[in-house]
């Protein structure tokens, strides 16, 4: 037997303020903006993310989510550890962006195109972390090659084991 909870807000005990609200499982769906489109809340909801500065001489996480320790391995590679780990190496999706700028936004990176997040063939896929590169885009006297960011952002969607 199902059952529905029709509320207009859900608040704290004291009606105050919001409230902590627990979802479990790939059923558990929103409905969307327009109404008419169902999707599944749990599936939506990026389980990983690290903002970093590597362009600072000590390197700093900014900001993170699931991630239990961050390594700058040299120039433009990373190693980030996930507090919970993905249910498979394979099944998940990243997403990586850089901030193409040196001194913290004051100047642009000199001579770069398209620079961009990516993991290459000498990554491999693991459960329990994600190596990745910070690369700058191809121009008249470099290709693809690793660099440092001001920013450097990841993400990773997928079923946390």
């Amino acid at each position: 037997m199902s059952s529905q909870l029709n509320v207009d807000a859900i608040v704290d005990k004291a009606g105050s303020g919001g409230t902590n609200v627990k979802v479990k499982g790939s059923n558990s769906t929103f409905v969307s903006e327009g109404g008419s489109v169902t999707q599944s809340l749990t599936n939506g909801v990026a389980k990983f993310l690290v903002n970093y500065d590597a362009f600072t001489s000590s390197g700093t996480v900014d900001s993170s989510l699931n991630q239990s320790g961050f390594t700058d391995n040299s120039t433009g590679n990373f190693t980030s550890a996930f507090v919970n780990n993905f249910n498979s190496a394979s099944d998940k999706c990243f997403f990586g962006s850089v901030w193409n700028t040196a001194n913290d936004g004051s100047s642009v990176s000199t001579n770069i195109r398209l620079p961009g997040i990516c993991q290459t063939g000498d990554h491999a896929n693991s459960t329990s972390t994600l190596d990745f590169d910070s690369r700058l885009g191809s121009h008249a006297t470099a290709n693809a090659e690793v660099q440092d960011y001001s920013g450097t952002y990841a993400s990773v969607f997928g079923d946390l084991a």
